[in-house]
């Protein structure tokens, strides 16, 4: 037991502690202080049981002390040093809460009677609360979450054999002479169209799959319980003398039972994965991952259904077709424009990369190829996945929550979509910056003679070809057919200004006044000497 002395009094304070002999009588004193406020410091940096205080001292007088004491420690055994002056109001300040109160000048045989009496008070009630009874209620109390807490370790490997024993029996559980069937369940994906829960819900359905799972299944033969993920996980338990097929067949109509109730009362689907029983506790979580594995087979299989494991052997290597469309995929990507062309495509590809009996790991191979496909296409234009797909950037990341083909297809189209509208948008973007360079460019030199296609192209180094096209695509005419334009306007405006006719044609790029006059004489109808008369 822990004592705190609080006294103003040196010498006083100084008898208390050093006078008594606390380690004879299996008091340990903590310490001796002068001011309420110090006390009020080492109570709360320490866990004292007992304290012996004054009434009248500085700044915190004793009755104040133990005010806060009552309040913050109701625990502490509060003893109080008082006068005969003091007595009659001390008692009436302080409703309980004082353990006892000794009268100055009080004998230190007195002192120690009060601290043990005290000591004893406190160690009852710690008996008390501390007892076999409260325990086992606690317990017992507590019990439901360590058992969940160790099938959870169980399910995931995290036990030895003997680890698995030694706590199955702590916690009660009777494994000899038993098997395990592990079936997990999730929702399946939440249609948009759903009018009572939306994508953000998915949490709250998950748990209501998991009460309406307990309330069904648990039982002493099912331990039902949510594994980290949120998905439910039903753990069926039958005497190894029961055969496998019998025991599947059991805990497979309940499921079919509960998948039912799931549709009836929240208006939405759920899918179960079935694993293998198992008779040795190391292998279930083996057939835990079974169980997954075979809930995954929904991507191929669709939605409200109960899939056992099966062991496939490896596929034979089945990529020629999906080459092909990936060909045809990454090229209408790039194109930009072909949307029904393109969606048509991505139908292609769910039919054939998740056709119905594919297994599921060739079918998650695929998904995984698409992901590199689409990655590659942007990082061949140079570009960083997240700068291209914005806000679609966190939906790219969690292509591994794809859980059906409906779903796979939806997000294939709106990356896909995404990369492609992005291409568009940098082509116009980039066509429109060179259109404006080539006009600058035409604008700076149409007083050359030299000036033309072939020079520009050279000059800004763009492609030749490149430039023809871009430039009839974005200003209307072909490259000649604009320069001459230029010329002819410009010529015009200086002669109607009173150039000479040879300055004029010098200044829009013609040499020779005589084929000036000529082209300005077609185009224009008039000769240049004809313009101001």
């Amino acid at each position: 037991m822990k004592l705190l002395i609080v006294e103003d009094e040196l010498y006083v304070r100084e008898r208390l502690a050093e006078g008594i002999d606390w380690n004879e009588v299996h008091i340990e004193l903590t310490s001796a202080v002068g001011t309420g406020k110090e006390a009020m410091s080492v109570l709360q940096n320490d866990h004292i049981d007992i304290v012996l205080t004054d009434i009248r001292m500085p700044e915190m007088n004793g009755l104040e002390l133990a005010k806060m004491v009552k309040m913050q420690f109701p625990h502490i055994k509060l003893l109080i040093l008082t006068g005969h002056d003091d007595f009659d109001y001390a008692r009436e300040s302080i409703e309980q809460g004082v353990f006892k109160y000794l009268i100055k000048p009080a004998e230190n045989e007195q002192i120690v009677e009060a601290v043990l009496e005290a000591k004893e008070q406190r160690e009852k009630e710690l008996s008390e609360k501390h007892n076999m009874t409260l325990l086992q209620t606690r317990w017992n109390e507590h019990l439901p979450h360590l058992k969940d807490l160790f099938y959870k370790n169980w399910l995931n490997g995290r036990y030895s054999v003997w680890e698995i024993e030694r706590r199955s029996t702590d916690l009660a559980i009777r494994l000899e002479n038993r098997k395990a069937l592990p079936i997990i369940l999730d929702i399946d994906p939440i249609p948009e169209s759903n009018e009572r829960f939306d994508v953000k819900d998915r949490p709250l359905v998950q748990f209501s799959l998991f009460t309406i799972a307990r309330d069904l299944l648990a039982n002493e033969n099912c331990v039902v319980l949510q594994d980290d993920d949120s998905l439910t996980v039903a753990i069926f338990f039958a005497s190894t003398e029961v055969g496998d097929e019998v025991m599947q067949g059991q805990a497979n109509g309940q499921i079919l039972g509960l998948l039912e109730t799931v549709k009836n009362t929240l208006k939405l689907t759920a899918s179960a994965g079935i694993g293998t029983s198992v008779v040795d506790p190391s292998m279930l979580p083996r057939a835990y991952k079974q169980c997954r594995q075979a809930l995954q087979e929904r991507l191929i299989l669709g939605n409200g259904v109960a899939i056992p494991y099966r062991d496939d052997a490896p596929a034979e290597d089945s990529w020629a077709i999906l080459q092909e469309l990936e060909r045809e995929f990454e090229a209408v990507i790039e194109a930009g424009s072909q949307e029904e062309r393109r969606e048509e495509i991505v139908r292609r590809i769910i039919e054939e990369g998740f056709a119905s009996g594919k297994p599921v790991s060739e079918a998650r191979e695929v998904l995984f190829r698409i992901v590199c496909l689409l990655a590659r296409i942007v990082h061949a234009q140079g570009w960083t996945l997240r700068g291209t797909l914005k806000h679609e950037y966190e939906d790219f990341e969690a292509f591994t929550s794809l859980l059906t083909r409906e779903q796979i297809e939806s997000w294939l189209n709106r990356m896909a979509g995404r990369i492609s509208w992005a291409i568009i948008q940098r082509r116009q973007s980039s066509t429109q910056r060179t259109s404006h360079e080539v006009i600058s460019f035409i604008q700076e030199h149409l007083h050359k003679e030299e000036l033309s296609l072939h020079f520009a192209a050279e000059s800004l180094f763009v492609n030749y070809s490149y430039l023809s096209r871009i430039f009839k695509e974005s200003i209307g005419e072909s490259f000649s057919d604009y320069v001459l334009r230029l010329r002819m306007e410009r010529a015009k405006e200086l002669l109607s200004k009173g150039v000479k006719v040879s300055d004029a044609s010098e200044q829009v790029g013609y040499r020779h006044m005589n084929y000036f006059s000529k082209s300005f004489q077609k185009y224009w109808g008039v000769k240049p000497s004809e313009v101001n008369k």
